[in-house]
């Protein structure tokens, strides 16, 4: 099993270099062509590895709930945690009253992209400040033992 899981894994990342090259030498420089196709591309395949990733975050969590039942109060407890902080960067970013040009129509992006996409930096902003604190702490714990 970890033998596939490495194979699907190694598969994943040629895909994923394969539509970086792809996306950067066939973009056009001029951003009024409408012919971006390798850009759109990437991005669903961005949103289908993320959604694959929430499946298997979600799928391995409740198999060990099943395993072990005594963590099942802090499962919850970070899933509501999770819950709470995307609901809380929505309500923040739907606070925020500016609107995000769109260089390809002309115009500006629809309120509820600029909410979404705003809610999206929020939540990376705060899991990368936790990922880092949560390194340091790691490390200076360990140093200190």
């Amino acid at each position: 099993m970890e033998k596939i899981i490495k194979t699907l894994l190694v598969v994943l990342l040629a895909i994923s270099v394969g539509l970086v090259f792809w996306a950067v030498f066939t973009t056009p420089e001029d951003p009024t062509v409408e012919n971006a196709t390798a850009v759109g591309v990437y991005l669903y395949w961005g949103y289908a590895l993320m959604a694959a990733a929430v499946v298997a975050a979600l799928f391995g969590a409740a198999m060990d709930m099943f395993k072990a039942p005594s963590g099942v109060k802090r499962t919850i407890f970070s899933f509501v945690a999770i819950v709470g902080l995307i609901v809380g960067a929505y309500v923040i970013a739907n606070g925020h009253d500016y609107q995000i040009v769109d260089l390809g129509n002309q115009g500006f992006f629809e309120r509820n992209e600029t909410v979404i996409s705003d809610a999206s930096i929020i939540v990376f902003y705060v899991a990368m400040a936790g990922a880092i604190i949560s390194a340091i702490y790691s490390a200076v714990s360990d140093a200190l033992k």
